[in-house]
């Protein structure tokens, strides 16, 4: 590998030495500090839906379906997937990978043990420098803010004389601004609806902050492919309701977007 590429991944990587953070202590709440952004996804999530679904039918030849079946087909086919009117798997196939950026450690900690079916990457403290780690709380006073303040400058002590991260790590609190990268399918985030005994979210803190995350996770998918936008907003919408307007959609009534992956027939 060149030595410019070398370098270029470690200004990208935030490990090159001219890179180093500067050390600060904001106190922020997390809903003004944290965001979601789409990273990867199925080329065409519908045409995969769809596959899957037909994938029973067919002679010796077993072609491909997908061509021959016409807009109007497509369209029904994928919405007896969303209205649970066929095998589950289906949904599957169609896979997200998300950036959750700047939310406390501990609701990182809470979606990765809570949540099933999720591969997750998360921002290592063993080999990066948290000295410019925000807190994320709702509410928090002066009294709070000099804590924590002294925390931070107890992680730095821990640092002098060549200390290692991993044992720094012991005096940032668990609300100390944490990022992450993961992956999910279809099928599994709505599933995540019912992690919760209830079948809904619930009221504790970390409940409450993990829908916040995948509001913002329905909402990037939804900027995407605005159909399955819809089916995962009954993650807190009624679920008959949400079930009535998949229902009720036609090919003229869909979003430009999802027109288009329907029509598409080439990868």
């Amino acid at each position: 590998m060149k030595d410019e590429t070398v370098e270029n991944l470690r200004h990208v990587m935030g490990t090159h030495p001219v890179d180093a953070p500067i050390k600060q202590t904001r106190l922020l709440k997390p809903e003004d500090s944290f965001e979601v952004t789409l990273e990867d996804y199925s080329t065409n999530p519908y045409r995969a839906m769809y596959s899957c679904c037909a994938a029973t039918w067919g002679d010796n030849k077993y072609d491909s379906k997908w061509e021959k079946t016409s807009t109007e087909g497509k369209l029904a086919v994928i919405q007896a997937c969303l209205l649970h009117k066929t095998l589950p798997q289906a949904k599957e196939a169609v896979m997200f990978t998300f950036r959750i950026a700047r939310v406390p450690r501990l609701l990182f900690d809470y979606h990765a043990q809570s949540v099933n079916h999720c591969f997750f990457s998360s921002q290592g403290l063993r080999d990066n420098n948290r000295i410019d780690a925000d807190i994320l709380m709702d509410k928090f006073d002066s009294e709070d803010e000099e804590i924590f303040k002294e925390l931070k400058d107890l992680y730095e002590f821990a640092l002098t004389d060549n200390g290692s991260w991993q044992s720094a790590r012991a005096f940032l609190p668990q609300s100390y601004c944490h990022s992450y990268h993961f992956g999910q399918n279809l099928l599994s985030i709505i599933s995540t609806r019912g992690f919760h005994a209830s079948g809904r979210f619930g009221k504790t803190y970390k409940e409450e902050k993990l829908l916040m995350i995948y509001k913002k996770i329905a909402e990037a998918i939804s900027n995407k492919f605005p159909l399955l936008g819809l089916y995962t907003s009954m993650l807190w919408e009624d679920k008959n309701k949400v079930m009535q307007q998949i229902k009720n959609l036609t090919v003229d009534t869909l979003s430009e977007s999802d027109l288009k992956l329907l029509n598409k027939i080439e990868l």
